[in-house]
């Protein structure tokens, strides 16, 4: 390894594997997994990383979240878990010593509740993945789009030896950026338009531009999203998502679609509470929301 940095990971579902596999080569890297089988298979059997028609197999150290000990020697963590699962681990993030970096790369903005609970001395740092990624088994992971990380520091500092490590993977770009509100706002006002679209109406990113009445209900909740997050050029950076991506489902899609937990919560519920504390109605927003709530209630009764 060129690197011999501590870097763990939390969180073994599509992007914790996609990162894990990016990050192997340059770290000594930990991945913590949820369960104690998982863990297991993956020092058994490594990463299957599939990009494209490529299958390349990635050798990983990963133990359970359970060997709390562990955590203690990460120089930086990677927290990839979801939104939902974020006060499960909490807990554990509290006990660790405030030197620890923490990089949160979560979907939506329901995460910066918790940030106040990590003290006022840790080094936080706020992220947003642009990547595609697909989790097939325990071991495998389809990276499905290509894209970007980009992050920025909540507070505290990140020294020279960790910032070099975040960029030493072209092929991986990581990107720091000034205002953490600003990158975070712009990847939730896309997801909240793409993801409750396409899971509501079960399709690939793509068809919202390819059927004309699911474009016009794209454009209604871009509005509606738009008055209360108003980022530039809102309209025109969704459909370009939404082209690039065409052919994927985006992760709220794909958990409706296999009966799991969503992160709506996560992603819409801001800014519907937003628009309700400034009396900004929208009603095609909170018709998606109730909608994907109620399928979650029948898939987890």
């Amino acid at each position: 390894m060129e690197n011999q940095i501590n870097v763990g990971i939390i969180g073994a579902g599509a992007m914790g594997l996609l990162y894990a596999a990016n990050f192997a080569d340059k770290s000594k890297l930990t991945l913590f997994t949820h369960r104690e089988e998982q863990a297991t298979l993956l020092n058994q059997k490594g990463i299957s990383l599939i990009d494209n028609v490529t299958t390349k197999n990635i050798h990983i150290h990963a133990v359970s979240l359970a060997e709390e000990e562990q955590l203690t020697n990460q120089k930086l963590l990677i927290i990839a878990v979801k939104q939902y699962s974020l006060n499960e681990i909490l807990p554990i993030l509290q006990k660790l010593p405030s030197n620890i970096p923490i990089l949160f790369i979560q979907n939506g903005a329901g995460h910066l509740g918790y940030l106040s609970q990590l003290g006022q001395t840790r080094t936080i740092l706020l992220g947003v993945s642009e990547h595609g990624a697909g989790r097939e088994d325990d071991t495998t992971v389809i990276w499905r789009g290509h894209g970007r990380t980009k992050y920025s520091i909540y507070q505290g500092e990140l020294n020279d030896d960790l910032e070099e490590l975040l960029t030493s993977r072209p092929a991986f770009p990581i990107e720091k950026h000034a205002n953490y509100l600003e990158i975070i706002q712009e990847k939730l006002f896309i997801n909240a338009v793409i993801n409750p679209l396409t899971a509501v109406l079960g399709v690939q990113n793509g068809k919202l531009l390819e059927n004309q009445e699911w474009h016009n209900l794209l454009i209604r909740v871009v509005k509606e999203v738009g008055a209360v997050l108003p980022i530039e050029d809102a309209q025109k950076k969704v459909e370009t998502i939404c082209r690039t991506t065409a052919l994927n489902f985006s992760s709220m899609a794909l958990d409706c679609m296999n009966r799991r937990m969503t992160e709506i919560d996560g992603i819409v519920l801001p800014i519907l509470e937003k628009g309700s504390q400034r009396e900004i109605s929208l009603p095609t927003l909170q018709t998606l929301y109730q909608i994907i709530k109620g399928m979650e209630g029948e898939h987890h009764v």
